[in-house]
């Protein structure tokens, strides 16, 4: 035993050093405090690693005590990941623990996890979950609480009472007497406790402590209610600020649209000044709540820095360097931007994304040179369209939260367009321009007919 128990101790050093090494941020590092810490997104899937070993230390600490897990025992987790792990998983490993106690007829310690749980599903009740991982996963709090509910009534029904005792005992005409009857006539229902206790100890129970002995915690210890209401405020006021956030996102991305639109009509300097617009937005409105709360930074915002990088990269392709550039282009400067030479900080999957929607504006500017009959035109753009093509697929991987994968197949069917316009141009021009004046030709005919008649 002696062996196992080292065994054991060593493991578990073993996860707290690795857990120290890849969370470890210094005094500020985490939520649990109650200070906000640390907000930056995890990397990969390792907020749910930190979720699952929140959840281990929660049941750990209620084997122990028969109380929930506080928040300021984990300051490295979010608040999410706590709420993910310490609540609402634990819900679902007090279900398997009640059924694993009912099996050997511990009724007090499934009615101390259907307690705990009901308490934890009282308190989460208070929250506003919005859509996400959070939402789903509340729905199994509910469904541990019936389980237990339900293992307590069949316990009850087989004759072991929600106290920890068992079916009650012959009377003096030999019928099974209720347990009720018995606590009237042998004893306070302390006593009772006190007896159940102690057979449960000599049966070898090996659940937490119970209600009855002296350690047993009081109700209202079972919860960190000022905790858990810190962490609610907090979450309420993120998503106040992810509504300001939205609201403002569409003023900004807006803004980059009309922008595009302005260069396809050919005024470039309304797109310069909207795209100006865009840029003082982002400033001004976005950038403060998004470095209060980084996770912010994916989703609406992310869409608002990839419309601009869409707007700046188009603007730069078809003007250049000339600022003070007016009217309609007919040739583009075909220059791409790079990354560091945009006025806002871009993440690589914004540029990328951004870089992946020029090409579309690209394929509408070539069928504009199509239409003037510019080869040159749409020779260049499918130069472009093929240089930007060969450069994603040079990449190893596309970085995470990007829906780049999604956008190469439009990139590449861009590029087909092009080369089958480039072809029936060349055809056109093979044939001296016959096809278009005879089709021309045909349109005036007709009207000259419809005006005689």
């Amino acid at each position: 035993a002696g062996e196992g128990e080292g065994e054991d101790g060593s493991s578990d050093d073993e996860l707290k050093s690795l857990v120290d090494k890849v969370l470890g941020r210094g005094d500020d590092g985490g939520e649990g405090g109650g200070g906000g810490g640390n907000r930056t997104p995890r990397e990969a899937n390792l907020s749910s690693r930190v979720e699952d070993h929140v959840r281990l230390l929660a049941y750990e600490h209620f084997l122990s005590t028969g109380c929930l897990l506080p928040p300021s025992s984990v300051p490295l987790a979010t608040d999410e990941e706590y709420l993910g792990g310490a609540c609402i998983g634990l819900a679902r490993d007090l279900e398997r623990y009640g059924v694993g106690r009912a099996t050997v007829r511990d009724a007090a310690s499934v009615r101390l996890a259907r307690d705990l749980v009901g308490d934890v599903l009282d308190r989460l009740l208070l929250f506003d979950f919005r859509n996400g991982p959070l939402r789903r996963k509340y729905d199994g709090t509910k469904y541990a609480m019936r389980t237990l509910e339900t293992v307590l009534y069949e316990l009850s029904v087989t004759g072991t009472s929600a106290e920890g005792g068992k079916g009650g005992d012959k009377g003096d005409d030999g019928d099974v007497e209720p347990d009720l009857k018995k606590m009237k006539v042998e004893g306070s229902p302390a006593e009772e406790d006190a007896m159940d206790v102690d057979k449960q100890k000599e049966e070898g129970g090996d659940g937490p402590v119970i209600p009855g002995d002296s350690s047993s915690p009081p109700k209202e210890e079972r919860i960190p209610s000022s905790q858990i209401e810190s962490l609610r405020l907090r979450m309420e006021h993120r998503d106040e600020l992810r509504e300001r956030l939205i609201k403002r996102c569409r003023d900004g991305q807006k803004a980059a649209k009309q922008a595009i639109y302005a260069l396809h009509r050919g005024d470039v300097g309304r797109a310069r000044k909207l795209m100006g617009q865009c840029e003082d937005c982002v400033k001004k409105d976005l950038l403060p709540i998004v470095e209060e709360e980084p996770g912010l930074r994916y989703g609406s915002f992310a869409n608002v820095m990839e419309e601009y990088a869409e707007a700046r990269l188009f603007y730069s392709w078809l003007v250049g360097d000339e600022e003070e550039k007016e009217g309609k282009v007919d040739t583009p400067a075909a220059v791409v931007l790079q990354p560091d030479a945009f006025p806002l900080h871009l993440e690589p999957a914004e540029y990328l994304g951004g870089l992946c929607d020029l090409t579309g504006e690209v394929g509408r500017f070539a069928v504009q040179r199509g239409t003037a009959r510019d080869s040159d035109g749409v020779r260049m753009c499918l130069e472009t369209n093929m240089s930007i093509l060969h450069a994603l697929e040079t990449l190893d991987r596309f970085p995470s939260r990007s829906d780049i994968g999604k956008k190469m197949g439009p990139l590449r069917n861009s590029v087909r367009k092009l080369e089958r316009m480039l072809y029936e141009m060349s055809l056109v021009e093979a044939t001296g321009g016959k096809r278009n004046v005879a089709v021309e030709s045909a349109h005036v005919h007709d009207g000259e007919k419809d005006g005689n008649d």
